[in-house]
């Protein structure tokens, strides 16, 4: 047994994730709170400023949340009542319900098996004159497809919103960043994300009238001095978490970096094995890596053992896998379960497993690791160990 392997035996509890912070992120919320300016201040303006340069995009606007920056983001988009927005059948629960808050409806597309997204291939035939945007989502930040699903979108005349809430510092293909593609992107700083500021979430465009009209609208529809000729609501930032944002960016290249490297450990350790298939990469860029999902693969009934002669658990489907894992002290979680069996959406069915056939294949077998910047080589091979023992045939 190596060193690390046998370190890794004394661990027993690993979280899914953890926020990477530092005494500059405590530094820059505490003279926030010392200045009293507490609301969409000098600090915000400053975030939006850096974040916009960091994707190469030429405006930012900072919200409350990733959720609002979705929400803002349509409604820039002038959706509304009446309007469908197309989304794949499998992502976080806000990137179809910020459409219905507008009165819009969210028309659910099959996930394409290769990098969990939106499927090209399934995404014209959703396509109605009602149609007003198309927001693809770059699942575990892992960039979609965006060339063809971008094509049509051109082709039909509608915008599209790309949903980076996972996805910062992604490249698609090698090349520009995710959320800088279509005409807005979304981004999140929930503390599991590579970078974090408590909540909080940023909204990025090249067009000037998309960002005055989102900068408007998360400010109650102030066009200034109490001029409320539009509705808007607040979804302003607070100072303290653009603070914490700030101190953030200046270490997320190097959160994406060890994200990574961990992944590319998991991926040599897991790869080839019969029952689990792991993520797969277009280019090294592609992905940063804020979730690391595997599948599980059927298998066997019987019961082995393990190179140290102690008896194997007989190989068990996903659900008993990550019972198994959390009895050793192991986190994992299923990101996400398919829209259409979530009873929020149930006025828009029915539906059929038939017409998503692989957002139900990755509701069935997806589990996410343990992934975050600080987690330790002899943590990861404790993870690995206790997974290769529970799937083992």
């Amino acid at each position: 047994m190596s060193e690390a392997r046998g370190a890794a035996a004394e661990i027993r509890q690993i979280p899914l994730a953890k926020p990477w912070l530092g005494e500059e992120e405590v530094r820059r919320a505490s003279e926030v709170v010392r200045s009293g300016w507490l609301i969409q201040g000098p600090h915000v303006e400053e975030f939006e400023e850096h974040f916009a340069a960091m994707v190469g995009a030429r405006h930012a606007i900072a919200v409350n949340s990733g959720s609002s920056a979705l929400l803002v983001a349509l409604a820039a988009l002038g959706v509304g009542r009446g309007d469908e927005v197309i989304c794949p059948d499998m992502s976080f629960i806000a990137t179809a319900t910020a459409c219905l808050f507008l009165g819009a409806r969210p028309v659910f597309v099959d996930i394409e098996m290769r990098y969990s997204a939106l499927d090209p291939g399934r995404l014209e035939e959703r396509i109605t004159k009602r149609t007003r945007a198309i927001v693809p989502v770059h699942y575990a930040g892992h960039t979609a497809e965006m060339g063809p699903i971008l094509e049509i979108a051109e082709r039909y005349g509608i915008a599209t919103l790309e949903d980076a809430a996972e996805a910062h510092l992604a490249r698609y293909a090698g090349g520009r960043f995710a959320g800088t593609l279509g005409a807005l992107g979304i981004f999140s700083f929930t503390p599991s994300k590579p970078m974090t500021t408590g909540e909080g979430g940023m909204i990025v465009t090249n067009d000037e009238a998309l960002a005055r009209r989102g900068q408007v609208f998360r400010n109650f529809g102030d066009h200034g001095k109490f001029n409320w000729s539009e509705l808007g609501f607040n979804f302003r930032m607070p100072e303290v978490m653009a603070a914490i944002g700030l101190g953030q960016l200046a270490r997320l290249e190097e959160s994406v970096r060890r994200r990574r490297e961990i992944a590319r450990r998991y991926t040599a350790a897991l790869s080839g094995h019969p029952r689990i298939a792991t993520p797969v990469e277009r280019t090294p860029e592609d992905t940063n890596y804020q979730l690391y999902t595997i599948r599980i693969r059927g298998g066997g009934a019987e019961a082995s053992r393990g190179a140290a002669g102690r008896p194997r658990a007989a190989p068990a489907d996903r659900d008993e896998v990550a019972r198994r894992l959390a009895e050793r002290g192991v986190s994992t979680r299923l990101y996400y379960p398919a829209f259409h069996h979530q009873g929020v959406f149930r006025e828009l069915g029915p539906f059929d497993d038939a017409d998503f056939p692989n957002a139900v294949e990755h509701e069935r077998t997806a589990l996410s690791l343990p992934i975050y910047p600080g987690l330790m080589e002899e943590e990861q091979v404790y993870v690995i160990d206790h997974l290769l023992d529970v799937v083992a045939e």
